[in-house]
């Protein structure tokens, strides 16, 4: 039978029931448009995420060695580099890398700990090399005592006001900051607001001298990373493993300790996979309301084979065979649930740009999802029609007569 003669009949059919046939549709649109719009939202930000760590347009990749020692002690009080600048230069002659240098340790952000109420709290630390901010008690850290390395302090009164009356009180008094014992010699007025919305998640704000801090938390300054600049066209993997091989032959501290690289690159993969087995996990889950609408078209086929039993008996008597009849009922299910796989992708489109707008990440059309959403539904159509057509190539023109 001609093909074109197969969809056209199957066109008319579901024309003819037209409300019963989109009534049918609905749990696939619903489906296919739940499904297209959280695989388009779990893609956008898989690639937001990648994308933010990664290093911008016309920027270079690194490559992240550390030095680790086995000796720890050892590592926190030794003032030997860990990287000479032999080894530097080492890693420079390697093919694909422009710069290899040692960072430095990050002076934007550092903490320290307090005891506040028997329990261990974590304040964030200001650092001044000259004059420090005006205090209503006491004095100002000043540029000698960064000079001194002196470990003097200086807090807000709201870190205190629970063991001291008035804020003269607390100046000149110790307190403990991460195991070493400070001066506080000023008291200035906190900006905190404690009573607000944030207040429980925000720390106090201490001040200390530079060169202070350097000395007596020098675990946290502890420079022992290297950073490799690549030249373009480079490849990450290639690069990390040449240096790690001859700084362990050759590196000034591969007696005293092992070396472990950091690749952006595979972080990168492990993040998408994940990322992108959620996306998956969370479609599957709503992918259920397909097995449900796949139960709606297998019965709303069945009623139909019942009520054209007629047209069957009539189409075998003028010589259709089994095959013919199964195959035009098939095309029937996969027709109507292919129509409602694109209705169903097109609000899911919708939905995911109306989300792109509220996001900060852009949501864009995806051949996989795609693909996925009129694939599933043809295939849901497939299944779910074969029963019933099946049951209506078997009718007998005896049984229907």
């Amino acid at each position: 039978m001609n093909p074109l003669v197969f969809f056209k009949g199957s066109w008319n059919s579901l024309w003819k029931n037209k409300k019963r046939s989109f009534l049918t549709m609905i749990g696939i649109i619903i489906g296919i448009a739940a499904v297209s719009t959280i695989m388009s939202i779990g893609r956008g930000f898989e690639n937001y995420v990648v994308k933010s760590l990664n290093p911008d347009e016309g920027e270079l990749l690194t490559v992240d060695i550390q030095f680790s020692a086995e000796d720890m002690d050892w590592m926190f009080e030794t003032n030997d580099p860990f990287f000479s600048e032999m080894d530097l230069q080492m890693v420079q002659n390697i093919p694909g890398v422009q710069e290899a240098e040692v960072q430095q340790a990050d002076m934007s952000f550092a903490s320290v700990t307090t005891m506040l109420e028997g329990e261990e709290t974590y304040l964030d630390v200001v650092m001044t090399e000259e004059a420090g901010r005006p205090v209503i008690a006491g004095r100002s850290i000043d540029r000698l005592d960064n000079l001194n390395e002196s470990r003097v302090v200086v807090i807000p009164f709201s870190l205190v006001e629970d063991r001291f009356e008035t804020e003269a009180d607390a100046v000149g008094r110790g307190i403990d900051l991460s195991g070493q014992l400070y001066t506080i010699v000023g008291v200035y007025e906190s900006e905190l607001d404690s009573s607000g919305l944030l207040g429980g998640f925000l720390s106090e704000e201490i001040e200390l001298p530079t060169n202070s801090y350097q000395r007596y938390h020098n675990e946290e300054m502890m420079n022992n990373t290297m950073v490799v600049t690549l030249e373009r066209g480079a490849l990450p993997s290639d690069v990390a493993d040449e240096t790690m091989m001859l700084l362990e032959e050759e590196g000034t501290m591969r007696t005293m300790g092992t070396y472990e690289y950091f690749d952006m690159s595979a972080l990168d993969d492990g993040i998408s996979e994940v990322l992108g087995g959620i996306t998956l996990f969370i479609a599957s889950v709503a992918g259920i309301s397909l097995f449900i609408a796949g139960i709606g078209v297998m019965n709303m086929m069945y009623i139909s084979v019942s009520e054209r039993t007629k047209e069957i008996g009539i189409r075998r008597a003028l010589g259709a065979s089994q095959s013919s009849i199964r195959a035009q009922f098939v095309l029937e299910g996969v027709l109507m649930t292919s129509i409602g796989g694109v209705i169903g992708y097109l609000l899911g489109l919708l939905f995911s740009s109306i989300a792109a707008a509220l996001l900060p990440f852009s949501v864009g059309v995806d051949l996989a999802t795609v693909l996925i959403s009129l694939g599933v539904s043809s295939l849901v159509g497939l299944v779910f029609s074969y029963a019933p057509a099946n049951a209506a190539s078997k009718k007998e023109i005896i049984d229907i007569i």
